[in-house]
């Protein structure tokens, strides 16, 4: 017997409770369980106190020990040029002539003003001796006696000015020969063979590069207590890649009025000769003793209602912590407070992160070597 014998209204009923069936079926399936997410990769350290020694770091002018700017001081026209700039002299060591014409005339003249004024001196006193005599046997009044002691110390006040004027003579010739006042290298030269020099023209430019300093302006909140011969390193713009040495050598007792900083001179040690005055350098300058410290990277460090916060992972829960921070630079920050030794803290990946979630440290890759070129053969 098929549906189709049946009456219509049965085989109604018979289609509504099928329906019923397959929807009664369908209601007490289950559906595929959701998938849980995996926690996120991040990159965790350890934190263990470090001995760090406090500096203070500035930008300064690499200086020569010692520099002159040589003057003439004396008139007269250069009648020789002994050196050129770039030349090394020695302390004493000739540099240039002046024409002594003139200063050898005017030292001539001071030396016969000084035989005349010594001719009149000892005639002034051979006088007294006579006036003194005659009055003693009462051929010439006292009044006699007095003028010829007068005479006596015109007479040698004259002799005294005739020396200074010679030896201003003479100084005239020493300084028409210009000597170098310590050893260095010429850096410039301001004068030509045949130019007339008057006093005060400017001649050349003498430096002595055996020894660079330089004058570090550094922030008094972090090297008011420096001492003389705390090190220093240095690194030059001009010469990327090299640290160079260094020690303070003096500290200054007046914060300067223009800046607000302490200034600091500092000798370098370039025994290779690899630096010049007029380079712009930086200098890192220890400004305490070692002391031991908490650093965190900064890439784990994140601010949150306006103060510093890291995750501390324990028991692979990471939990947001608020820090106080101490000295920020070259990647790490030190931590004052907020932190103990031996809490794990993540250093990257604070992104993925949701405080109170689980997480996953994965460790950190080393970094990949380039890659070698093929040698070719031959």
């Amino acid at each position: 017997m098929t549906l189709a014998s049946f009456p219509s209204r049965f085989r109604m009923l018979f289609m509504l409770f099928w329906c019923l069936a397959v929807a009664a079926i369908g209601c007490t399936g289950t559906a595929p369980a959701a998938t849980e997410a995996p926690p996120p990769p991040v990159h965790a350290a350890t934190i263990e106190p470090e001995s760090v020694t406090p500096v203070s770091t500035s930008t300064a002018e690499i200086l020569a020990n010692r520099q002159s700017n040589m003057r003439s001081e004396t008139a007269g026209r250069v009648v020789d040029v002994l050196v050129e700039a770039g030349d090394r002299v020695k302390e004493g060591q000739i540099l240039l002539r002046l024409d002594v014409g003139r200063p050898a005339s005017a030292a001539q003249a001071a030396n016969a003003a000084v035989a005349q004024s010594e001719a009149r001196l000892n005639q002034a006193q051979r006088e007294q001796a006579r006036t003194e005599k005659l009055v003693q046997t009462g051929g010439l009044p006292e009044q006699r006696l007095d003028d010829a002691e007068d005479a006596v110390r015109l007479a040698s006040a004259a002799r005294d000015a005739a020396r200074a004027e010679a030896r201003l003579a003479r100084r005239g010739l020493t300084e028409a020969v210009v000597r170098a006042p310590f050893g260095g290298t010429v850096v410039e030269r301001r004068v030509e063979l045949g130019e007339y020099l008057a006093p005060g023209s400017p001649l050349l430019t003498l430096a002595d590069t055996s020894l660079l300093k330089a004058r570090v302006l550094l922030d008094p909140r972090e090297a008011i207590d420096i001492k003389v011969g705390s090190k220093a390193l240095i690194s030059v713009y001009a010469r990327p890649g090299e640290v160079f040495g260094g020690k303070v050598v003096r500290v200054g007792e007046v914060i300067d009025p223009r800046t607000r900083r302490l200034p600091v001179e500092v000798e370098l040690n370039d025994d290779g000769g690899r630096l010049r005055p007029g380079l712009v350098a930086r200098f890192s300058v220890e400004t305490g003793d070692p002391k031991a410290v908490i650093r965190v990277p900064l890439e784990g460090v994140f601010e949150r209602f306006g103060s510093q916060h890291v995750y501390v992972i324990a028991d692979g829960i990471a939990q947001r912590r608020s820090i106080v921070l101490g000295t920020v630079g070259a990647g790490f920050a030190e931590v004052a407070e907020g932190i103990e030794p031996g809490e794990t803290v993540v250093t990257k990946g604070v992104t993925r992160v949701v405080d109170g979630s689980r997480v996953q440290v994965v460790p950190v890759e080393p970094a990949a070597a380039p890659p070698t070129e093929p040698t070719s053969r031959p």
